[in-house]
C-alpha cells in the first residue's frame, strides 16, 4: 500500500527522525509488557536509521513505532514494534510493517525475523497475515520466563486480504 506523500487517514509513515526518540521511548512504555532502557531508541537510531519506522497522527504525535536491525548480509530483525492501542485494527501496523520492508528492500535485505511472546495469538495472526511464519519455539525466550515464537519472511511477502 502506498499512499501519496506517505499520508493516510490523517497519519504518516515514515523513517523515525533524531527528534523522535522521546515520542517513539513514550510509545514503548505504555504498549509493551518488557521494560527497556530509554537508550535502546538512540542504539538502534545509530545503528540503522533506514530501519526505524514510525507512524505519526495529525498533529506529530507518535502512534507506532517499529526498531529495526540488521542481523547480516541479507537478514534483518523486527526487534521492537509497537502500535498505540487506540489505534489498532486500522492498518497501520500492516503499513509499517511494509514500509520497513521497502527499506530493507533497498538494503539488499530479503529474510526478516522476529519474535513474539507465544501467548500472544493476536500479534501471531497479525504477523501471520502479514507474510511471517513460525519458525521456531523459543524456551524462557523473555524476561518473565514466558516462551516465545521466531517467526520468519523471505522475499517480498505482502499482506493479502
Amino acid at each position: 500500500m502506498i499512499y501519496p506523500n506517505n499520508y493516510h487517514l490523517g497519519m504518516e509513515i515514515r523513517i523515525m527522525r533524531e527528534n523522535d526518540a522521546q515520542g517513539a521511548y513514550s510509545l514503548m512504555v505504555s504498549s509493551l509488557d518488557e521494560y527497556y532502557a530509554p537508550e535502546v531508541v538512540q542504539y538502534f537510531l545509530m545503528q540503522w536509521p533506514a530501519g526505524q519506522i514510525v507512524a505519526c497522527d495529525f498533529s506529530g504525535r507518535i502512534i507506532g513505532y517499529l526498531a529495526g536491525a540488521r542481523l547480516g548480509p541479507g537478514r534483518a530483525s523486527v526487534s521492537l514494534f509497537c502500535v498505540d492501542p487506540a489505534y489498532r485494527s486500522r492498518g497501520i501496523g500492516s503499513m509499517m510493517l511494509a514500509r520497513f520492508r521497502q527499506s530493507a528492500m533497498m538494503e539488499g535485505i530479503g529474510h526478516i525475523q522476529l519474535e513474539v511472546k507465544e501467548n500472544n495469538t493476536s500479534a501471531i495472526r497479525f504477523y501471520t497475515r502479514n507474510g511471517f511464519t513460525v519458525f521456531e519455539r523459543l524456551e524462557h525466550f523473555y524476561n518473565d520466563g514466558s516462551a516465545g515464537v521466531r517467526m520468519v519472511s523471505s522475499g517480498s511477502s505482502v499482506r493479502s486480504n
